[in-house]
C-alpha cells in the first residue's frame, strides 16, 4: 500500500534534514581539525568560498545569477554576516573544547530563539516553552559546567555563537515571512561571507599541508553540502516537523569526536545533551501549529 503523498514528502523531509544535520556536525569537525595549524579567518573563508561550487552544481546554470534577485539587499547582507559570527565562535571553541561540548552549547540557540521571538518577530510563547527554555539553560550549563573545569572559560566561544547563531534563525524566519526564496538567501550568505572574509584570509594566510588543504575542501563540500540539504528539507516539510531533527547535529559531533579525536564526553556532558534535545523537541513541538 502506497503512503500519501504527504507523508512521503515529510519523510522525504526527515531524511534531508537528518543528512544536513549530520553534516554540519561534520563542519565543526573539520574545524577541528584545522584549528591548531590554519588562522581563523582560512578556516572561516574556506566555508563560504569553498562551498559556492557546490550551490552551483546544485542548480542549473540558467539560474546561477538569478538566485541573487532580491528587493531586500540589506537584511540579506546582514543575515549573510551573522554566520561569520557563529563560524568565529565555533572555530575558537573547537580549538580547545571537545566537539560534543561546543556543539552541545552552540544548541543554546533554539531556546534564545523562543526568548527574542517576542520582541523581534511578535510572537506568542507558551508557558510550556518558557518552562523548555529554562531546562534547555540549565542544560547548557550543566555542560559548560562554566568555573568547575579548566576548559570551562573557552565555553564563552560557542555560547556567542549561539547568540549569533538565534539572531541568524530569527533573520532567516524574517526573510521567508517576506516572501525571499531560500535558494536566494544561501546564495547571499555564501557572497557575504566570501566577500567579507577575503580580506582577512589574505592578512592572516598560513601556508598549508597537503592534508590541510584536503581538511579545507571538505569543510567547504560538507558545508555547502550540509545548506543544500537543509534547503531540500524545507522544501518537503515544515518546520514544525523538521526541527526535532536538527539535534542529529549533536550526535553528529559526537560520533567525530569519539572517531576522530578520541573524546569519550562524560556524565555530566551526556546528561547536558540529552536534557537539551529533550527541551528542544518539547519547544519545537509546542510552538508547531495544531
Amino acid at each position: 500500500m502506497l503512503k500519501p503523498p504527504e507523508n512521503r514528502d515529510a519523510l522525504r523531509g526527515i531524511v534531508f534534514i537528518v543528512l544536513a544535520a549530520t553534516f554540519f556536525g561534520s563542519v565543526d569537525g573539520f574545524s577541528k581539525l584545522l584549528a591548531s595549524t590554519q588562522s581563523v579567518a582560512q578556516i572561516i573563508w574556506a566555508r563560504y568560498a569553498l562551498a559556492v561550487p557546490v550551490l552551483l552544481a546544485s542548480m542549473p546554470p540558467s539560474e546561477w545569477m538569478t538566485s541573487f534577485r532580491t528587493t531586500r539587499p540589506a537584511p540579506q547582507i546582514i543575515r549573510g554576516l551573522l554566520p561569520l559570527g557563529i563560524s568565529a565562535g565555533m572555530v575558537l571553541g573547537v580549538r580547545y573544547l571537545p566537539l560534543a561540548d561546543a556543539t552541545a552549547i552552540l544548541f543554546a540557540a533554539p531556546f534564545l530563539v523562543v526568548a527574542l521571538s517576542v520582541p523581534f518577530l511578535g510572537e506568542h510563547v507558551r508557558a510550556a516553552s518558557w518552562i523548555s527554555v529554562a531546562v534547555g539553560f540549565l542544560a547548557v550549563l550543566i555542560v559548560a559546567r562554566p568555573g568547575l573545569t579548566e576548559l570551562s572559560r573557552y565555553a564563552v566561544f560557542p555560547a556567542l555563537a549561539a547568540v549569533f547563531f538565534a539572531f541568524y534563525q530569527l533573520m532567516t524566519r524574517r526573510l521567508g515571512m517576506l516572501g525571499e526564496k531560500p535558494t536566494t538567501t544561501l546564495a547571499w550568505t555564501l557572497l557575504s561571507g566570501g566577500v567579507a572574509t577575503t580580506p582577512l584570509v589574505i592578512a592572516y594566510w598560513t601556508p598549508l599541508s597537503p592534508t590541510a588543504w584536503l581538511y579545507m575542501i571538505g569543510l567547504g563540500l560538507v558545508f555547502g553540502l550540509a545548506q543544500i540539504f537543509m534547503i531540500r528539507a524545507f522544501a518537503y516539510a515544515g518546520a514544525g516537523a523538521l526541527a526535532p531533527f536538527n539535534y542529529f547535529q549533536i550526535i553528529s559531533a559526537v560520533v567525530f569526536g569519539l572517531i576522530v579525536f578520541g573524546d569519550v564526553p562524560d556524565v555530566w556532558t551526556v546528561t547536558g545533551i540529552l536534557l537539551i534535545i529533550a527541551a528542544g523537541i518539547y519547544v519545537a513541538k509546542s510552538r508547531s501549529p495544531g
